[in-house]
């Protein structure tokens, strides 16, 4: 189910397709709007897919993976109500059907508990850097969406409230990895791949739709989005396991 899931984001909500304008392995008899086109894709490839994704791969830690989904449904939810376009609330609520789905099918596994804290500060330094970033680039997409300036259409949803929908979901997973050590993996992929994607597309096509044309936000992005992937490495102090749970001391583990 999580594969078909997965899929689903992928093929039918155009994840993917979206993603290949920026190569240009796309029709080229018309004129892409790739940095429109790269928001949208990398939210349902790297953020929603990914989330699926991982549940396949790990079934048994499947939080991080509802975590990124929540987020996903949040921002949706906002990108919905600050953009003034409810067409997108049937995509949040099927993003938080599918993790209700996955939930139920893995035998509705309980939130992990026990765990300490592993509060990283250079993730949270660069996560409140990427404020700086992304709230432009947010309030840039959903200024449009209630303008009703016609942007790029996919299954009958306008693309600006769901790039806007994408710059909320990176803020929330830039400080969700910097706060939370089990959901860093896949929040340390998720979003350094969205931010590098967004920003290559800035960069490449900086006069079409959906860019902020500005090539110090660009590369900004994008040295963001490598730097999240960098810093986000687990560290050997980080011992929580990715179960969720903190390994037992050496004393407990003697007894």
């Amino acid at each position: 189910m999580a594969v078909a899931l997965a899929l689903a984001a992928c093929v039918l909500m155009m994840g993917v397709i979206d993603l290949l304008t920026l190569p240009g392995w796309v029709d080229q008899q018309y004129e892409w709007e790739v940095p429109l086109e790269a928001s949208w894709g990398a939210l349902f490839t790297f953020l929603v897919a990914g989330a699926h994704l991982w549940v396949a791969v790990r079934p048994h830690t499947p939080w991080p993976a509802f975590l990124q989904l929540g987020i996903c449904a949040v921002s949706l939810l906002a990108g919905a109500v600050a953009g003034a376009d409810w067409r997108l609330l049937p995509v949040a609520l099927g993003v938080v059907v599918s993790a209700l789905v996955l939930w139920w099918l893995l035998g509705r596994p309980p939130i992990p508990s026990g765990q300490r804290p592993q509060v990283r500060p250079d993730l949270l330094a660069v996560a409140a850097a990427g404020l700086l970033l992304w709230v432009p680039y947010a309030g840039f997409a959903l200024e449009r969406s209630r303008a009703g300036v016609l942007g790029s259409v996919t299954q009958g949803v306008e693309h600006w409230p769901v790039q806007g929908a994408t710059g909320l979901a990176l803020v929330l997973g830039s400080f969700a990895l910097a706060l939370w050590a089990t959901g860093r993996p896949l929040l340390r992929a998720a979003v350094s791949l969205s931010a590098v994607y967004i920003g290559m597309a800035e960069l490449a096509y900086p006069d079409r739709e959906g860019a902020m044309g500005s090539v110090v936000w660009g590369t900004g992005v994008t040295l963001w989005g490598l730097l999240v992937a960098l810093l986000a490495v687990p560290r050997t102090r980080e011992t929580t396991d990715l179960t969720g749970l903190t390994p037992p001391r050496e004393h407990e583990r003697s007894s």
